[in-house]
């Protein structure tokens, strides 16, 4: 059972048990006041709570994940940098795919990415060849 659906299971057992005692247990049968306080309490209020939690505590981890997209085109931006870096600051998207070991159209949608995001500039270089310039990892 997952996490998400353990909260949803606690969080309506809850809600059905609240319903039940302040409807039906109060109209048919008198508790003492501190047991019926108790027997709401843990039958109602705190499995509503902790499922509630537990569902909270899942959509959070799940808006916290990453596309594995955006994590390998990160990966390859980050070893274009340092490779750049390496040769003075400057690569060509031939340079940086044969260094990353990926085609030249990924390599070049991760050295725009780095143009648009302020990190990269882009100049024409020798023979048509567009040169990226890097001044820092940063």
């Amino acid at each position: 059972m997952s996490k998400t659906s353990l909260g949803g299971l606690l969080l309506a057992l809850g809600l059905v048990m609240l319903w039940l005692f302040t409807f039906v247990v109060k109209l048919s049968v008198s508790l003492p006041s501190g047991l019926d306080f108790i027997a709401i309490l843990l039958l109602g209020v705190v499995p509503a709570v902790v499922g509630a939690a537990i569902l909270w505590a899942g959509f959070r981890d799940s808006s916290k994940r990453r596309d594995p997209e955006s994590e390998r085109l990160a990966s390859i931006k980050d070893q274009i940098v340092w490779r750049s870096l390496a040769r003075d600051g400057r690569i060509t998207t031939a340079e940086a795919a044969t260094h990353v070991g990926r085609p030249e159209s990924e390599v070049e949608v991760a050295l725009m990415s780095l143009v648009s995001e302020g990190r990269a500039t882009a100049e024409p270089g020798e023979a048509g060849a567009i040169v990226y310039r890097i001044e820092s990892a940063i």
